[in-house]
């Protein structure tokens, strides 16, 4: 184990050469876990004028506050608190941009709005 924790430390000082230095040592590179990070999206929905977000989930016993804006953040419209993170937003006018924010409320009080994302409505 200590060897291979200084082989480790090794390779983690240099990591364009940390795989050769692992492996000129002997030891096997494990791959490393390739989860694409969960990020806030927007998507258009299967009927004309609505439209799905997915936010980051904040764990269990959430609710999440969604909103969004047609005029480029200028005003927001609020949309219903759901308890996951997703949502589906009904009654937008297709062709229009339109700009989606939410903002996650647990346990500990309410977090920061998110980033804001833009969709054209289909």
């Amino acid at each position: 184990e200590q060897v291979r924790a200084y082989v480790q430390s090794v390779a983690d000082a240099t990591p364009e050469n940390g795989a050769s230095i692992i492996e000129s040592s002997g030891l096997a590179v494990r791959k490393s876990p390739t989860h694409a990070a969960r990020a806030f999206t927007a998507k258009a929905g299967a009927v004309s004028g609505t439209v799905k977000l997915y936010a980051v989930s904040v764990g269990h016993r959430s609710a999440y506050l969604w909103e969004y804006s047609v005029d480029g953040g200028k005003t927001w419209v609020q949309t219903p608190v759901s308890l996951q993170a997703k949502t589906t937003v009904t009654g937008l006018t297709p062709g229009q941009t339109v700009q989606f924010r939410y903002q996650p409320v647990s346990k500990t009080g309410p977090g920061d709005w998110s980033q804001t994302v833009s969709l054209i409505v289909k």
